[in-house]
């Protein structure tokens, strides 16, 4: 039955797309994953530039791993600009939460709501005044959710859940290793931007976008060495996993690069802790966690 197939996830990034099978109810078990590399400059910032080739190697990862694409249901996460997160706090009672909140929205995300698709929950964080409610927006273009999904269904899936990638990195660490009683940072640094997500008591913060990331380090790569870019993520790769043989001026330029990306991110924590966000009284920042 198809009910008892296994769950897809896939993940669409700037510069590979990654697909992950599931199996079981309670307890999940990895079935299948698999990565393959796109080629540059097919996603932009979120936006499928080439569509037929995104389809052609997703083809390829599924017939790689050997799922069967028919018929089945399949998880998306998107990102970029052209997904708006907000935290808000506003005053509203009972049934007028609905109606303020798409206020809200048109006010914050300051285009057509009939060119995105909108959604918002109530967050139980701790508000200065008697009366306010903390809710979070989020909202994407409908032109970006509905590329991915012609995606999934151009390879004969079906699409079960469209998230964005910053709650599903936040998901995902909150089903492995549970709430956490601090504050906590969840860094993802993909190809193109890294993510700086941060959680207090399993709730969501706050997140922002660095553009320093994997790319960065294959540029500067390539302008230092004079090497095209397939070399240069050779050798990038090959650094990453304790190659010795590393030419001074190339270890500095690395080094350079980490401190700036590094400064960011401290950046970002501190922003948030002279935002005013009620939930960033009297904590302090407990742990830091990598994913990629």
């Amino acid at each position: 039955m198809l009910m008892n197939r296994g769950l897809i996830a896939i993940d669409i990034g700037s510069s590979a797309i990654k697909v992950v099978e599931m199996s079981g109810k309670r307890q999940k078990k990895l079935r299948a994953m698999g990565l393959e590399v796109i080629p540059p400059g097919t996603i932009v910032d979120g936006v499928i530039q080439n569509q037929g080739d995104v389809e052609q190697v997703l083809r390829d990862t599924l017939r790689k791993l050997k799922i069967s694409p028919r018929g089945r249901r399949a998880a998306v996460a998107i990102g970029g600009s052209s997904v708006l997160i907000k935290k808000l706090v506003i005053v509203a009672k009972g049934a007028d939460l609905g109606e303020q909140v798409y206020y809200e929205a048109e006010q914050n995300f300051k285009t057509d709501m009939s060119e995105i698709y909108f959604d918002y929950t109530e967050l139980n964080v701790p508000v200065a005044t008697e009366g306010e409610r903390a809710v979070l927006l989020v909202g994407a273009r409908r032109e970006i959710v509905e590329q991915y999904i012609a995606v999934v269904r151009a390879v004969g899936m079906r699409t079960g859940v469209v998230e964005c990638d910053v709650f599903s990195a936040s998901n995902m660490f909150e089903h492995n290793y549970g709430q956490t009683n601090g504050l906590v940072a969840i860094i993802n640094i993909g190809a193109s931007v890294a993510k700086v997500c941060l959680i207090y008591q399993g709730q969501y913060l706050y997140t922002r976008d660095i553009a320093i990331a994997g790319e960065e380090y294959s540029r500067q790569i390539m302008a230092l060495l004079g090497i095209d870019r397939n070399n240069a993520e050779t050798l990038k790769v090959a650094i990453s996993s304790g190659e010795k043989n590393v030419p001074p001026e190339l270890q500095k330029l690395l080094g350079e690069i980490n401190e700036q990306l590094v400064n960011d991110i401290q950046i970002t924590i501190d922003y948030f802790f002279q935002s005013g966000d009620p939930a960033a009284r009297d904590i302090g920042l407990s742990a830091v966690f990598l994913t990629c």
